[in-house]
């Protein structure tokens, strides 16, 4: 069993947010230094213009492997990184998951199935019982949502709206858009995607033995940071999904992924996994 970290780091667009004893994670610093990023972009609600564009759920495009890949999440101007690192985690592990999470209607709606916990409360920490429940979600989504760029996810005049419909079907349990854009906890985003309860470790706790046995039960791992890292090209207060090991031994690193979908991190050692994080979560799909 694993044991919670004695210190908990809480952190994110707003600092002072939730009082729970976990890593609360979400735009950082240098996100909103980015230039296609301003902070009234947080909160614009507008609707995406595709006019030209037909949507669909799913697409493979140039270099993908299969329709679902975690190459289709591209974060937007929402503090979500904790939502879209657990669903591209999911992404990494069965991509038969996520199309099984979501059901095409007749109407042009999507149903989405989440999780509560049994009590049909939102999952708290200690959560270890849930019920499915259905969220609809029509395809009119924010101008700062997740791969809002005009040429993200688009094949010829497809666009591919799976991510899309994700987070818009997460932001509808939890209380609309304002209520994650702000930053969240990477566990409970898992347990809402998937029913099962996640924990969090302690990096200096995850030895390459740990991390291997992860791999081969096909956990969903996140990791957390609170400060930047020019070390290792990482954005502090942002999450990041585990993606791989390279190499062996003691030179075994972590290969991660960023929900942007650019500024990739440079692979770590695991022995500096403490140095560069502050929280490993660890999620469950099956």
């Amino acid at each position: 069993m694993r044991n919670e970290p004695s210190t908990i780091f809480q952190f994110g667009f707003d600092s002072t947010q939730g009082t729970d004893p976990s890593v609360l994670v979400g735009i950082s610093a240098d996100m909103l230094a980015q230039p296609w990023l301003t902070q009234a972009a947080l909160v614009l609600p507008v609707a995406v213009k595709t006019a030209a564009q037909t949507m669909v759920l799913y697409l493979t495009e140039t270099g993908d492997k299969q329709a679902i890949s975690v190459d289709d999440i591209h974060q937007g101007q929402i503090g979500d990184c904790y939502l879209l690192s657990s669903i591209g985690e999911i992404t990494l592990n069965s991509p038969a998951f996520i199309q099984n999470m979501i059901h095409a209607n007749s109407n042009g709606t999507e149903t989405v199935t989440l999780y509560t916990a049994s009590n049909g409360r939102l999952p708290g920490f200690g959560t270890t019982a849930f019920r499915a429940i259905s969220e609809v979600v029509t395809n009119v989504f924010p101008a700062n949502s997740v791969n809002n760029g005009a040429t993200q996810d688009v094949v010829g005049n497809q666009k591919e709206i799976w991510v899309q419909v994700l987070e818009k079907a997460f932001a509808t349990l939890n209380g609309g858009y304002g209520a994650i854009q702000n930053g969240g906890y990477p566990t409970l985003a898992m347990e809402e995607l998937t029913g099962k309860a996640a924990t969090t470790v302690s990096p200096a706790s995850m030895t390459l033995s740990q991390l291997q046995a992860d791999v081969t039960n096909k956990d969903l791992i996140t990791m957390d940071t609170s400060q930047a890292s020019s070390t290792y090209n990482l954005v502090g207060g942002h999450c990041y999904m585990f993606d791989s090991i390279i190499g062996s031994g003691t030179s075994a690193m972590a290969h991660l992924l960023n929900p942007w979908g650019m500024d990739q991190p440079k692979d770590i050692p695991i022995a500096q996994l403490s140095k560069a994080f502050v929280q490993v979560d660890v999620g469950h799909y099956a």
